[in-house]
Order: C-alpha cells, then structure tokens, then sequence
C-alpha cells in the first residue's frame, strides 16, 4: 500500500483564526477528493467516544503570497498530486456560492489571490513539492 501525505499551505500573514478557517475548507475539499482519508467507521474507545479516523499524514505548512501562487501553478501539473485552492475571494463571502462560482471561473488565479491551498498525493511527491515551506507553529 503507498503512503499518503495531504499538506495545507496557508498565506503567513493571515490571523489565527483565518488560518483555521483556511485549513478546515481546505481539508473539507481533501476528504472530497479522496474519501479513503478517513475511515468511515471511526475507532470507539472503551468509554464509547468516537475519535477521529484519519488514515493519511496531514501536516500545515506556512508560505508568503507569492510563494503560495507559483507552488500552486507549479504542482497543478503534476498528474500525481491533486491541489486545490482556497483564496481572498472565498473569505471575503459568506453564503454567496454562486456569486464565489461565477467570480472563480471568470478570473485568472493571480486575480484571485490564493490564500492557502491543499495537495494530496503519494508520500514523497507531497513532501517534494512543499518542501520549501515551513511549518505553521
């Protein structure tokens, strides 16, 4: 079985809770991406809670903006990882998807300014391609 790795990149400017904000969208869309990120029967312990059933390593990392937008650009084409972006734009509405819809598939990716994204993929390419980056403490 090969190893999985996700890693959120989040802008290191944002405040603690954008950053939070950030990480849950992004890591929404991972478990979207590859549902086999969590169990879906979740381990029970004795007392009968259940507790978080994550199958693969999930580290978030910290990037400036543009670091955040090439990286983007660059592992986009790589056929073994799957990326996605989270930006101003998504911020900046609450309840407006269609708006956010319209807005994304009208404007280039520098226009929208990615704020963070999400890569999930094999082990060694995740780590590869965000080696650069340090983790967000």
């Amino acid at each position: 079985m090969e190893l999985m790795r996700i890693a959120i990149v989040v802008e290191k400017s944002l405040s603690p809770g954008q950053i939070g904000n950030v990480a849950a969208i992004l890591m929404g869309q991972a478990a979207l991406l590859r549902p086999d990120v969590y169990d879906q029967s979740p381990p029970t312990d004795l007392d009968g809670n259940r507790h978080a059933g994550i199958k693969f390593s999930t580290v978030v990392l910290k990037a400036g903006q543009i670091q955040l937008l090439n990286t983007a650009r660059t592992i986009s084409a790589d056929p073994n990882l799957s990326v996605i972006l989270f930006t101003q734009l998504g911020q900046g509405l609450h309840n407006a998807y269609e708006e956010y819809s319209k807005t994304i598939t009208s404007s280039s990716v520098e226009q929208l300014q990615p704020v963070g994204f999400v890569v999930v993929g094999p082990d060694e390419a995740v780590r590869a391609a965000t080696k650069k980056f340090s983790l967000l403490q």
